[in-house]
């Protein structure tokens, strides 16, 4: 009977708050209800949107779960973009920053943000979150850190530490090329750290990977831009070749390349070997950083061209936009780490929700 009015009093807040006339819809979860937002895409990793309650089925350690609310309408967000500033990115920087330009421009005006930088220091600005996209950008534009390490994880907790006192859905990006590296910082932490933080507080982290492969180079690759469908899978291809971010990598040397479906098309290998320019700094983000962003349900793009930065971002901003909000009663008290699994009943469809949570303790 307690377990039916908490569920009640929800799901009445909820729509309450979506129904409003043009104010800012938001859900507000009590302690016992578990929140997930979901991404849905078809195969050809488009986005899909028409989906209803009836299409979703939520399980908890292995059991099916009764859905207390279900909204497809846009939730508000807040979120902090925070940016490698190591020195593997120096060649970069404009073209982050101009990406980074891209979210900001296409937040919704009930969105609110902040921007976060990580090198030898750990700086978000402005103080509080704003809405003014102006201000944003003059932080984008401004006087940001250069060179130094990488401390990921540690500036993966500032930004959740942000978002502690924030409402709704709290989202982490995080931008980077390189590996976890917390020089010269005391804190150190490690991925398990930032994991178990998500788990208990619910935030999403999306994670944005820059390659730089200096025995690499590409081609383009037919099909539409999307790289969601790499959350789980890692790469896919023929012999010679795989597809990550849109692109097919060819390892300089061989003989063959392979395409989807066709078993590798003949390909004359160059006439002279490879040489790396002095410019090229290879690189490559934190492998956790995809386990990390898939454990909370949101999702990771890996890119090897730089120039690719400013669509991903902007896909950041339209996925969180278009995500399904599901509520669930928790099915019990015992304090420990329930395994989810969201499912949606369509054929063809690829569902990205939060895999964890962390059961409230009696």
């Amino acid at each position: 009977m307690m377990r039916s009015s908490l569920a009640a009093c929800t799901a009445f807040a909820a729509s309450a708050a979506l129904l409003g006339a043009r104010q800012e819809p938001r859900f507000h979860a009590a302690a016992d209800v578990v929140s997930i937002y979901a991404t849905v895409v078809d195969d050809d990793g488009r986005l899909v949107t028409d989906l209803t309650q009836d299409d979703f089925a939520i399980y908890d350690d292995g059991r099916l779960q009764p859905m207390s609310v279900f909204a497809s309408e846009v939730q508000p967000i807040a979120i902090v973009i925070m940016l490698d500033r190591s020195g593997s990115v120096a060649g970069n920087l404009s073209l982050v920053e101009k990406a980074a330009e891209e979210l900001v421009a296409n937040l919704l005006p009930e969105d609110k943000a902040r921007i976060g930088t990580f090198s030898r220091r750990i700086r978000i600005q402005p103080a509080r979150f704003t809405q003014d996209q102006g201000e944003l950008v003059r932080i984008l534009r401004g006087d940001l850190q250069k060179g130094g390490p990488t401390p990921l994880w540690d500036a993966t907790a500032a930004a959740m530490d942000a978002l502690l006192w924030e409402e709704g859905r709290r989202v982490v990006l995080m931008f980077t090329d390189g590996r976890n590296s917390p020089e010269g910082l005391d804190a150190g932490l490690s991925f398990a750290d930032v994991r178990d933080r998500s788990r208990r507080e619910g935030a999403m982290v999306y994670g944005i990977g820059l390659v730089t492969d200096c025995e690499m180079t590409d081609v383009a690759a037919p099909g539409p831009f999307d790289v969601s469908l790499q959350s789980r899978g890692g790469s896919r291809g023929g012999r010679g070749g795989r597809i990550m971010g849109g692109r097919i990598q060819i390892p300089i040397g061989r003989g063959r390349i392979g395409l989807p479906g066709t078993g590798g098309l003949p390909r004359p290998a160059p006439t002279r070997p490879y040489v790396p320019t002095s410019r090229c700094v290879p690189s490559e983000p934190d492998p956790d950083l995809r386990q990390l962003a898939a454990d909370g349900g949101g999702g990771y793009f890996e890119l090897r061209r730089a120039d690719d930065l400013g669509a991903t971002f902007a896909r950041v901003a339209e996925e969180l936009h278009r995500q399904y909000l599901l509520a669930f009663p928790a099915s019990s008290r015992d304090g420990r780490v329930h395994t989810l699994d969201v499912r949606v009943r369509r054929e063809g469809m690829h569902v990205r929700a939060r895999q964890s949570y962390l059961a409230p303790s009696r």
